[in-house]
C-alpha cells in the first residue's frame, strides 16, 4: 500500500490528513503547537487542534481560519496549502478537475454516523460480494448523496465494478479511474436532509474479482464515530491468522493490532469506535 507523501496530501487533501501530516514532519506535540500559536495572540484549545486532525470538527469560523493561517507559518508549508483544502470542496459534491481526485474525494457535506460492512469470500476464496449499511448525518442543509468509493485490484476492469442500492437509496452518477483502480458511484437519497438529519441506507457492492482475496478495509476520509466490519468465510475456503490492522497515510507499512478467530459461523468481526486513522481493516492468509 503506498502512503503519500506530505506534498501530495497539501494538493489532494483532506485537510486534516494534511494537517496531521505537517505536524508529524516538523516534530510538535500538540501542546507546544497551542503555546506557538498562543505567543502569536492565537488562542486555540488543546482539544480543538486535536479535532482538526483527526477530522472530527473541521475549521470555519473567521478566527479559526485566522489560526489554520499562522499554522501554515509554524508548520512551514506553502501560503494557504491548508487554507485552499478548506475552500476547494463543490457543495455539491462533484468536485471540479483537481490532480489526483476522484468525484466527491473530498466533500465534507456528511459526516458517518456508523458504517456496517459484511464481506462474503466464496468458495474460490474471492470476496465478491460485500452488503454495507450506513448511518450518516448531514453537516449542511440540502445534502442529498452519497458517493461510494470502491478499490478493486488488478484483475478486474472497473466497468465490471456495481453498486446495487438496497435500501434508502437509488444510483446517480458514476466515475471510474482505471490507472487508480477507483470506482465512484452517487447513492442519491430520497429527499434532501437537513443540518444534523440522518439518514440510513443499504447498497451492496459486486467485485468480480479473479484473485485471491486476503483483506478487507475501510478507508476513512474524516472521521468514523463506529465501524464494524464483518467478513464471512465459505466453509470450503476457510483463512488462517485472521487479525486486524490499521494505518495511517505516513505509516510506510500497516501495523497489526488484534488477532482474531473464526466464530462457529466461519466469520470474523472488528469493531471500532471514534476512527480517525485512515485505514481499518482485516487480514487473513490462506494455508
Amino acid at each position: 500500500m503506498t502512503t503519500p507523501s506530505l506534498e501530495a496530501l497539501l494538493r489532494i487533501g483532506p485537510f486534516h490528513s494534511a494537517l496531521r501530516a505537517a505536524i508529524r514532519r516538523r516534530g510538535l506535540t500538540l501542546e507546544r503547537l497551542r503555546t506557538r500559536l498562543a505567543q502569536q495572540d492565537v488562542a486555540v484549545a488543546l482539544s480543538t487542534l486535536s479535532d482538526w486532525q483527526q477530522g472530527r470538527v473541521r475549521p470555519v469560523s473567521p478566527k479559526s481560519l485566522k489560526a489554520v493561517s499562522v499554522l501554515e507559518e509554524l508548520l512551514e508549508v506553502p501560503d494557504r496549502s491548508l487554507l485552499s483544502l478548506l475552500e476547494r470542496t463543490d457543495q455539491g459534491g462533484w468536485p471540479d478537475v483537481v490532480p489526483g481526485m476522484m468525484p466527491g474525494f473530498n466533500t465534507y457535506d456528511l459526516e458517518v454516523v456508523s458504517r456496517h460492512d459484511r464481506v462474503f469470500v466464496d468458495a474460490s476464496r474471492r470476496a465478491s460480494r460485500v452488503h454495507v449499511h450506513m448511518v450518516v448525518r448531514a453537516r449542511q442543509d440540502g445534502v442529498d448523496r452519497f458517493h461510494a468509493h470502491y478499490f478493486c485490484d488488478d484483475s478486474v476492469r472497473t466497468s465490471e465494478v456495481r453498486h446495487e442500492p438496497i435500501r434508502n437509496c437509488r444510483t446517480g452518477r458514476s466515475a471510474r479511474n482505471d490507472a487508480d483502480r477507483v470506482t465512484v458511484d452517487e447513492l442519491l437519497f430520497d429527499k434532501p436532509l437537513a443540518t444534523g438529519e440522518t439518514w440510513v441506507f443499504e447498497f451492496v457492492v459486486h467485485d468480480p474479482t479473479r484473485l485471491d482475496t486476503v483483506e478487507y478495509a475501510h478507508g476513512v476520509r474524516c472521521f468514523i464515530e463506529q465501524s464494524l466490519i464483518e467478513v464471512h468465510f465459505d466453509p470450503a475456503a476457510l483463512p488462517v491468522d485472521p487479525h486486524v490492522y490499521l494505518q495511517d497515510w505516513q505509516e510506510d507499512e500497516p501495523h497489526r493490532t488484534i488477532d482474531l478467530a473464526l466464530d462457529h459461523t466461519n466469520s470474523v468481526h472488528h469493531f471500532e469506535a471514534n476512527v480517525s486513522v485512515n485505514w481499518v481493516g482485516i487480514r487473513w492468509r490462506w494455508a
